[in-house]
């Protein structure tokens, strides 16, 4: 499968470890941004799917590459990604005994404009079995689309990403446009 460009409306971001765009509201939106993608994994794995839900936006869209077994590649609106994430998260805990424990790291908000972000982020997903033993099921990368409705964000698009990784757009020592 080729690698993939997954991009946003909103302007690429200065190179990692730049500091001209670190204002007060870019870091407010920015830890946001990434206590969202960290009660993803923790609504989730606690079976809390009302939570859940309530991180994604009205028309959100999930997808998977490659999707899990009997599992659809894409799923679209809040209530069907939260029909389809709680069905998910049965088959592992009364199917197989697993408990997930999604482990999110790495994340880097890789654009962001007033109203609309990106974001990436590492994934391994380890299953806490009910006789007492792990294992690691799966890993891979979580590309996030956002959108901030006032005061809050939410994820429009989550595309999680098993098998390659998407590549991020390039930019320039400079910025997106080669201005600080």
């Amino acid at each position: 499968m080729p690698q993939t460009t997954a991009t946003t409306t909103a302007p690429l971001l200065p190179v990692p470890g730049s500091t001209g765009h670190l204002d007060a509201a870019f870091l407010a939106d920015r830890a946001a941004i990434q206590d969202l993608i960290a009660a993803y994994s923790l609504y989730y794995d606690s079976g809390d799917f009302d939570a859940l839900g309530d991180l994604f936006t009205e028309d959100a869209t999930f997808t998977f590459t490659p999707a899990p077994e009997g599992f659809p590649p894409s799923v679209t609106t809040r209530e069907r990604i939260v029909f389809a994430m709680a069905a998910l998260y049965r088959h592992h805990t009364g199917t197989r005994g697993a408990h997930q424990r999604h482990l999110t790291s790495n994340t880097v908000v890789t654009r962001l404009d007033g109203t609309t972000a990106e974001a990436r982020s590492l994934l391994a997903i380890c299953f806490a079995l009910d006789d007492g033993t792990h294992e690691i099921g799966r890993s891979g990368s979580y590309v996030d689309r956002l959108e901030k409705d006032g005061q809050r964000w939410r994820i429009a698009s989550r595309h999680v990403w098993f098998r390659d990784l998407p590549r991020i757009a390039a930019t320039t020592p400079d910025g997106p446009e080669g201005a600080a």
